[in-house]
């Protein structure tokens, strides 16, 4: 077998070994917050105006969810999983003194899918990925600390 034959099949396994590590890495964090939440989250819906926007439902229908809450101080954080579709993450983001709102729609591992940003009682804004990067990147951070804590509830 030449050099370049066995160099390219060490490359083939090499990114078949590497393929499926990154695939066992896929954000557990996710993983681990939806089943608490469809195991012992709050019933809750998300607003018909920001189900719209973010694409789960047509215009004027809530999407019954399953909700993990935390609070701290005037920000309130919810992650929140549909029930009748477990792949529909989002994230909410409240600052109770400003009103102003951030939703992030995401996919199972984690991936942000769409992000939005309202004040309470006024229509959602799409935002751009480079808009919602910064606040998106701690939400990740907020929320995948307190999956590998463990110590989440319902209403945290």
């Amino acid at each position: 077998m030449s050099a370049a034959i066995m160099l390219r099949s060490f490359a083939a396994v090499l990114g078949c070994v590497l393929g499926v590590a990154a695939a066992r890495a896929e954000t557990p964090w996710t993983a681990t917050l939806t089943q608490q939440a469809l195991t012992a989250g709050y019933p809750a819906t998300l607003p018909p105006n920001v189900s719209l926007v973010l694409g789960l439902a047509p215009g004027g229908k809530s999407v019954p969810v399953k909700q993990l809450v935390t609070r701290a101080e005037q920000k309130v954080r919810t992650f929140n999983v549909s029930v009748a579709h477990h792949r529909d993450l989002v994230i909410f983001s409240v600052d109770e003194g400003t009103q102003a709102t951030v939703a992030y729609l995401l996919a199972p591992g984690g991936k942000l899918r769409k992000a939005i940003s309202y004040q309470i009682g006024a229509e959602p804004r799409r935002l751009s990925a480079s808009e919602a990067r910064a606040g998106f990147a701690a939400e990740v951070r907020y929320w995948s600390s307190r999956a590998h804590e463990g110590v989440l509830s319902p209403a945290h």
